[in-house]
């Protein structure tokens, strides 16, 4: 399956939660369930993805480059590396947080 980037909400159809406020419920059912499978680092780039996961719950298209931006900005010199964030992604995707497509 390929999927093009687009508007956020054009990915609407793969969000499988009807409000943010249960995005938000679940999300912190599975920290508190799978948190001690991330690192430190991995664990603020997760955060900060789920973050971006806003305005469609759970559906999330912003490049990898713009969230650890983002984490560089709130962090200061504490940012994470591309790779801890890739490494972040193997993990959830394995661990069923969420999937890539």
């Amino acid at each position: 399956m390929t999927i093009k980037s687009a508007v956020i909400e054009s990915f609407a159809e793969y969000s499988q939660f009807g409000s943010l406020k249960e995005f938000n419920n679940h999300f912190e059912m599975w920290m508190t369930d799978k948190k001690r499978f991330f690192s430190k680092g991995e664990l603020i780039g997760l955060k900060r993805l789920a973050r971006f996961a806003a305005k469609v719950p759970r559906v999330a298209n912003a490049k990898i480059g713009t969230v650890l931006k983002a984490i560089y900005e709130e962090y200061g010199e504490m940012g994470i590396s591309r790779s801890t964030f890739k490494r972040m992604i193997l993990n959830a995707s394995e661990t069923g947080i969420f999937y890539c497509i």
